[in-house]
């Protein structure tokens, strides 16, 4: 099991309203568990207007992504054909928490089995809400540092996923270009920022 770190510390902002509203109120769940993948959640939601609305949303189990950074100094990438969006795209390594996982367990499971990476330590630097909108699981973002990689996987063996090692420059231009364009990811990239484990320069 990995050593769980905590992040450093960030400065906070609190921003008062000085008006309040009725909070809308949750008055009936119904939940479709029929798809393997995710739970379908129907709510029936009393709105601030006390109006009687439907809304529905989707909870897959939680994701876990890290921004990896080998002993050479490298980061960890893998590229891989995403159904969903039709391409090949390249990402962060990343995965789900399984039944019985923390995420911390859920993240090293995952850089082993994607990467071949071991991580020794992971550190947690954030647990954001993927989709306010729609999804009702979290992302928790990590860090890891100074992992070993002696062979890239071979992708025939490997799920058809290829593990790409960038420099930090390299990394900064995939991103201004486009190249590297998972939301998510991103903003794990942005927290690794933020808490100073990635410098800008």
């Amino acid at each position: 099991m990995p050593q769980v770190l905590q992040p450093r510390a960030a400065g906070l902002i609190t921003v008062e309203f000085s008006h309040t509203v009725n909070k809308p109120q949750i008055l009936k769940r119904h939940t479709d568990v029929s798809i393997p993948w995710f739970e379908r959640i129907e709510k029936t939601v009393q709105t601030a207007e006390r109006s009687l609305e439907v809304y529905y949303s989707i909870k897959p189990p939680d994701y876990v992504t890290a921004l990896t950074r080998t002993v050479e100094n490298k980061f960890v990438l893998v590229r891989q054909f995403r159904p969903a969006v039709e391409h090949y795209v390249f990402e962060l390594p990343s995965g789900h928490v399984e039944k019985g996982e923390t995420p911390a367990q859920a993240i090293a499971r995952e850089l082993r089995e994607e990467t071949g990476c071991t991580a020794e330590t992971v550190t947690l630097t954030g647990e954001l809400i993927p989709d306010t909108g729609r999804l009702e699981n979290r992302l928790w973002s990590f860090y890891v540092d100074n992992v070993k990689l002696d062979l890239l996987p071979d992708p025939r063996e490997n799920g058809g996923i290829e593990v790409h090692l960038v420099s930090r420059d390299e990394l900064f231009k995939m991103i201004n270009s486009g190249r590297l364009n998972h939301a998510l990811d991103l903003s794990v990239i942005a927290l690794a920022v933020f808490r100073k484990y990635l410098l800008l320069q």
